[in-house]
């Protein structure tokens, strides 16, 4: 459970700047790499995202995260039961990325 907190805690940090004009994927990978996170990590963790959130959700969640700079923990909390779960289904797959941010506090 811990290691899903940290993966979370990193991916928000890693997913709060700003995205260009391309379509959601390259968005959240350009901001994920404008927080500081190696590419091959970024590619890994939107690719999670992509494959276990439905296509709407994915979309949707890159709206708010790279043009609105939500914060990823507020914006999940703010889903559906349902959606939350996509999430969560996303974040196991995520734990494989190498994370360049997962201090352990």
């Amino acid at each position: 459970m811990r290691t899903i907190t940290l993966a979370g805690l990193a991916f928000a940090a890693a997913l709060t700047g700003c995205g260009g004009s391309k379509d959601s994927h390259d968005q959240l990978v350009d901001t994920c790499i404008a927080e500081g996170e190696a590419p091959e990590t970024c590619a890994c963790i939107v690719d999670a995202m992509e494959a276990k959130l439905s296509p709407d959700l994915f979309k949707r969640s890159a709206v708010a995260i790279s043009r609105e700079k939500r914060p990823v923990g507020e914006y999940i909390l703010s889903l559906s039961d349902d959606e939350k779960m996509q999430f969560f289904d996303a974040e196991q797959e995520m734990e494989t990325c190498e994370l360049s941010a997962t201090e352990d506090e």
